[in-house]
């Protein structure tokens, strides 16, 4: 929660930043507090230490959320190839997901080799590493690094342009609307316990949950994003599955529970797979000089549904089963999620050759 109420407040504010300084220097700077969060878990494993380092973290993400997408998609533009961004973008996410899912699954046996030092250890060399690659980001142009650009110019021009494109505001609620179903996330590895899974099972349902989401992830492209209807009812779909996997959580049965790991992968990957896919689009709809602001704006909507997924589970999870709990958000966010996808889009128009005003990099 802290995390989240943390990239909230720095959210827009970092956006604007990006269109006014060096996007490769805020990446690098987003690495340096990374590590710095891990570096606190390991060197104060404190309530206090862990605070500093959610913090950190939040901060760090907020720099790098707007930041990486405008930077991606202005270097693909510079070269002609704005239509491959879908492509790059999800290769990305996707190879992130992957390390994900080693890393979960590369913590048991660290743990029992070594303990939570050993974990903390692995995770700051990681994080490392992560530094180390935002030194071979692309270095802008002179001509773009001394221009003179004003933040709160920026600011305002990106959060005007929210405001006054229709289908920049319908992608913004689609994906403020979808990313409540996606924050479930954070509650699977209680899901599966409450299921009746042994921690050993639990640790293999969420790597099938991670697989799951790594394949919706690679297959989302704004190409292949079906019309309104179409992605409602997906929509409801995932939202079934959802609702299935819960029911059979509740039944804590063997088949019932593996049955529910089954459901709770295909929803997971469905709904992942609609959130990039309108994530991808929202880069594609900007077409102003402030495009990491814009997407910080979304950012920051996106965060307002995920704060309200885990604040509904977080408590009603006090009183009830996490299954439970799922099966009761469910119902309303797949509703809410399926009334904002239908409200309707224009229809999609190919990107030109350069976005106009493209901003600093």
């Amino acid at each position: 929660m802290l995390w989240s109420l943390t990239s909230f407040l720095c959210e827009v504010p970092s956006g604007a930043l990006a269109d006014t300084v060096s996007r490769r220097l805020l990446l690098q700077l987003s690495a340096v507090l990374y590590l710095g969060c891990f570096g606190s878990w390991l060197l104060l494993p404190s309530y206090g230490g862990f605070l500093l380092g959610f913090v950190l973290w939040g901060v760090s993400s907020s720099l790098m959320s707007g930041t990486f997408e405008a930077l991606l998609y202005d270097e693909l533009a510079s070269a002609g190839q704005e239509s491959s961004y879908d492509m790059v973008r999800t290769r990305a996410e996707t190879a992130g997901v992957a390390s994900i899912s080693f890393g979960m699954l590369a913590a048991g046996p660290l743990v029992a080799l070594g303990g939570y030092r050993a974990v903390a250890i692995a995770s700051l060399a990681v994080a490392a590493v992560h530094l180390a690659t935002t030194a071979v980001l692309p270095a802008p142009p002179r001509r773009e690094a001394v221009a003179e650009r004003r933040y709160l110019q920026h600011l305002r021009t990106g959060v005007s342009e929210v405001a006054r494109t229709p289908a920049l505001r319908r992608t913004v609620l689609a994906i403020t609307a979808t990313v409540a179903l996606v924050g479930f996330d954070e509650y699977f590895a209680l899901f599966f316990a409450d299921a009746g899974l042994t921690p050993g099972w639990v640790a293999v349902a969420v790597a099938v949950v991670a697989v799951a989401q790594g394949l919706g992830t690679w297959a989302a492209s704004r190409r292949t994003l079906p019309g309104r209807r179409a992605v409602a009812q997906l929509t409801v779909l995932a939202g079934a599955a959802f609702a299935a996997g819960a029911v059979a959580a509740l039944a804590h049965a063997a088949s019932a529970a593996l049955a529910a790991v089954v459901l709770i992968a295909v929803a997971y990957g469905i709904i992942t797979n609609l959130y990039v896919a309108q994530e991808n689009r929202l880069q594609h709809q900007i077409t102003g000089s402030a495009r990491a602001t814009v997407t910080s704006v979304a950012g920051v909507s996106a965060e307002l549904g995920a704060i309200t997924s885990f604040a509904l589970m977080g408590g009603l999870a006090h009183w009830w089963s996490v299954p439970f709990v799922l099966l009761v958000a469910t119902m309303p966010f797949t509703a809410i999620a399926t009334a904002v996808v239908r409200k309707g889009r224009p229809r999609s128009r190919r990107p030109s050759a350069r976005t106009a005003g493209s901003p600093g990099r």
